[in-house]
């Protein structure tokens, strides 16, 4: 690396300060340069080239731009010459038809004379109209290169000062609306009117535009006022108002007179009030008012129809919610509730409460806590490395007396899988830019895969492990050799991507976790490791270092899965990662046989019921609406199927896990040779997963059939229709909150653990929110941290949660009332709890039985 750099370097890439001492240092003493320096050095070079590329693009800009202005030029120039090459021929034929008119009738001196003179003047006026009219437009103001120059003067518009306050006031377009008679529809065109057009004109163009009769449509503005016809149409409207006209159909003449509007038409005061005007009208005041009231007053709901929203505010009591009630029935209550019941049954099996935390925190404390003087989650460097697998891995694992063995057996082999990449090579080279030759440089690969990892045969290790293979406890495994898995591991996530999680290819170095006595294995083990450590086995090729073997916790009964990863990233940081996941490979033991799979028979079996029961009832929908297929796409019968499909992708997990092999024969089949779990450990956890997502989906459908009871149904029914307008708004929010992430990046300490990536800034937000920030955490010079936090907290606490708590207490009183704001009228008796409760043959017998409980209404 630091001969490719050895290279002469452009001057201008030569920086200031800081910078130019390093390029300083590079020409003096190249080797004494660090990594660090050297990189630094060719990040400056990289931006300096990419600035040398922006600028190049602008200049090719900029010169395209001339060429194209100087083609237009040219262009120009042509047309004129042509134009002037067509004038100079016209002219010389003219010259010549009149020399030939001159010959035929004779010459004339004079004439000719004062033709010539005649000309003369001419061209001298054209020559001083033309230097008059270059001085005026500036036609003739050009640059050195011949094109035209152009002041910010010679391209204003002067106007005096009247045109600009015409200007200011003066309307061109005016909007016209065509209401529909006897309908809502509305059309709306644009005119763009001059100043002297008018009304009449204007409501011309419209009705011919609409094909109207002109007498029978008038145009009014806004305010439902008509405007005259003789008006100018920029006299219609005030300077603050819209220019916008109404072409309504005329109000047709009435022939007659209302009573009511001659009632209001009569005297008030004096002597004549009670008399009246026509003849046939003649009767007494008092009926005559009266008579006019009733024809002007209205009901009480038509009243409130005028007022949007009161209408519906005002008869929610009267809305007597009882139609949901008819689907929820007692049986599919009963059938979730089994439903329920079952699936926490089946996770209680798979999973039994403390089972799972037991099993793994006491491997987990032994192994990698500190009980020992090099604890697994400070391992940093190779040394530390070592030192866990001679202190740690082989006191707790090849030791009698350990705690691990105390409580836990060790099944089958203890594998150590190494996974290394090639060699390095000029072609693993990527992102080097610069004149240095790629010949120089030697790369390794970041990540280990199938096809960057290191074939190549170990000599040296085989030299010395030739002779002790399936001696001391080793299997009869080569680790000299490298071995492809051929079916999926699991283990912990990669941090830094040099490893896949599901690959157990690599070399090998297995050693039996029942041999007899222990301390011979222990002494191999011991003896391997430090040949490995002074062979350099852990270099700059290594990507992972997996521990891996499996226990079997007699008290609880089960499986536990151990694999313990030291990942190597290509910049020599290491990440302890540790992966523990308890499992069973057989289901129908442990006192269990057949408890699971008759619960497996009787959910499948209600789940079928269920299923028929939305069919049934959508045929039923079918038959009352012609059309129920809204049934089909709503959030319950999309549960519904959800349930089901869980529960068949859980059952085939279940059953792989009843056909597979039982327990002892699974631990006789370690003895052999070092067996994988962590794919039946994976399946397993995933099985428990699905149970868990399956009792989640049961639970919601058994909440939601409990509607039938109405405290349940008014929380319900408000938190669904609060939840709807929230997500509404949800797109507005994430917007916002998207809006505050990156202002918490950008003003936030780059140090700071929330600053990490985007995910670690999500989850500080979201504990801002929740109120987990202590003042503690900020740092002197963060004053814009806490203008984030601040921000972010009135947004989040103040504005969004207490919107959606105003409008959740809203839908809590409207639903409130319209399920009846006295609850006892909507108490039921037992006539209600029997038609509910019982199905129909013992329904129609127990009201056989006592037919006094039957209401009037439903005898009639």
């Amino acid at each position: 690396l630091y001969r490719s750099f050895a290279l002469p370097w452009p001057a201008p890439c030569m920086a200031e300060g800081a910078d130019a001492k390093l390029y300083k240092e590079f020409h003096a003493t190249p080797q004494s340069l660090d990594i660090l320096s050297l990189r630094t050095l060719l990040r400056l070079l990289q931006s300096e080239r990419r600035n040398r590329a922006e600028r190049l693009e602008v200049l090719e800009d900029r010169l395209q731009i001339t060429n194209s202005e100087l083609a237009f030029r040219r262009c120009e120039a042509d047309e004129c010459r042509d134009k002037l090459y067509e004038a100079q021929r016209k002219h010389q034929a003219g010259y010549r038809e009149r020399d030939r008119y001159a010959l035929a009738d004779g010459y004339d001196q004079a004439a000719e004379a004062l033709e010539q003179r005649t000309a003369q003047i001419r061209r001298s006026m054209e020559q001083v109209l033309l230097e008059q009219i270059t001085q005026v437009f500036g036609r003739e103001k050009r640059d050195q290169h011949g094109f035209v120059t152009q002041g910010v003067r010679d391209l204003m518009i002067i106007k005096s000062e009247q045109e600009e306050v015409r200007e200011r006031t003066f309307r061109d377009t005016i909007l016209v609306t065509y209401v529909m008679p006897y309908s809502e529809q509305k059309q709306h065109l644009t005119y763009r009117v001059a100043d002297s057009t008018t009304v009449k004109t204007l409501k011309e163009d419209a009705c011919m535009h609409w094909e109207l009769n002109e007498a029978e449509f008038v145009l009014k503005v806004a305010n439902n006022s008509k405007v005259h016809d003789a008006l100018k149409v920029t006299a219609c409207f005030r300077p603050n108002e819209d220019g916008h006209f109404l072409l309504v159909y005329k109000t047709p003449k009435n022939p007659s007179v209302l009573p009511s509007e001659y009632a209001d038409i009569l005297p008030k005061h004096g002597r004549k009030r009670f008399l009246t005007r026509r003849e046939e009208g003649r009767q007494d005041m008092t009926s005559i008012r009266m008579q006019g009231a009733k024809v002007k007053s209205k009901s009480l709901a038509e009243e409130m129809l005028l007022l949007p929203g009161l209408f519906r505010f005002m008869t929610q009591r009267d809305r007597k919610v009882k139609k949901h009630l008819r689907s929820l029935r007692l049986r599919t209550i009963c059938a979730y509730f089994v439903l329920v019941f079952l699936t926490a049954f089946s996770i209680a099996v798979l999973r039994p409460p403390r089972v799972g935390y037991e099993c793994t925190t006491g491997i987990s404390e032994t192994i990698t806590g500190g009980q020992h003087p090099q604890t697994f989650d400070t391992i940093r460097s190779e040394e530390d490395i070592w030192q866990w697998l001679e202190k740690s891995v082989s006191v707790e694992v090849f030791s009698d007396d350990s705690m691990l063995r105390e409580y836990n057996y060790l099944v089958g082999y203890l594998q150590v899988l190494i996974q290394q990449v090639s060699q390095p090579s000029p072609a693993n080279c990527k992102g080097v830019e610069g004149e240095a030759s790629a010949a120089n440089f030697s790369c390794v690969h970041s990540a280990f895969a199938d096809s960057t990892a290191d074939r190549s045969p170990q000599r040296k290790l085989e030299n010395h492990w030739a002779s002790k293979v399936a001696q001391d406890g080793r299997s009869m495994e080569k680790p000299w050799e490298y071995r492809k898995m051929s079916h999926p591991t699991s283990g912990a996530h990669s941090e830094a991507q040099a490893f896949q999680r599901t690959d157990g290819s690599g070399n090998r170095f297995e050693y039996q976790l029942q041999y007899t006595p222990l301390s011979v294995v222990r002494s191999a083990f011991l003896s391997d490791m430090h040949f490995l450590k002074q062979a350099g086995w852990l270099s700059d090729q290594t990507r992972a270092l997996h521990l891996s073997f499996v226990a079997y916790n007699a008290n609880h009964q089960m499986w536990i899965w151990n694999r313990y990863t030291l990942e190597v990233s290509a910049f020599g940081t290491i990440h302890p990662l540790a992966h523990i996941e308890p499992f069973r490979p057989h289901l129908l033991e442990y006192g269990l046989d057949y408890e699971l799979l008759i619960s497996d028979i009787v959910r499948f079996c209600l789940l079928l019921f269920l299923i028929l029961q939305e069919l049934v009832e959508f045929r039923h929908e079918c038959k009352e609406t012609g059309s129920s297929w809204k049934q089909l796409v709503t959030v319950q019968t999309l549960v519904d199927f959800s349930i089901l499909i869980f529960f068949l992708v859980a059952l085939g997990f279940r059953i792989s896990y009843y056909a597979s092999e039982p327990s002892v024969s699974y631990a006789l089949s370690h003895l052999d040779s070092f067996r994988d779990a962590g794919q039946v450990a994976e399946n397993y956890g995933v099985h428990v997963c699905l149970e868990s997502v399956l009792l989640a989906l049961c639970l919601y459908r058994f909440v939601y059939f409990l509607r039938v009871n109405r405290s349940v149904y008014i929380v319900w029914l408000s938190v669904a229709r609060s939840a709807s307008y929230l997500l509404r708004l949800s797109p507005l929010l994430l917007l916002v909150f998207l809006g505050f992430l990156v202002l918490g990046m950008s003003a936030g300490n780059k140090v700071h653990e929330c600053n990490r990536n985007f995910g670690a800034m999500v989850s500080c937000s979201l504990l801002i929110l929740s109120g987990d920030y202590h003042p503690a955490q900020l740092e002197p010079g963060e004053s814009l941290r806490l203008i984030y936090v601040i921000l972010l907290f009135c947004f989040g606490r103040l504005i969004v949660a207490n919107i959606w708590l105003s409008i959740l207490m809203q839908e809590y009183h409207s639903a409130r009332v319209e399920a009846g704001f006295s609850p006892e009228t909507y108490k039921w008796r037992e006539y209600d709890w029997v038609n509910w409760c019982m199905p129909w043959p013992l329904n129609r017998l127990y009201l056989k039985l006592r037919p006094s409980i039957v209401p009037l209404q439903s005898k009639a």
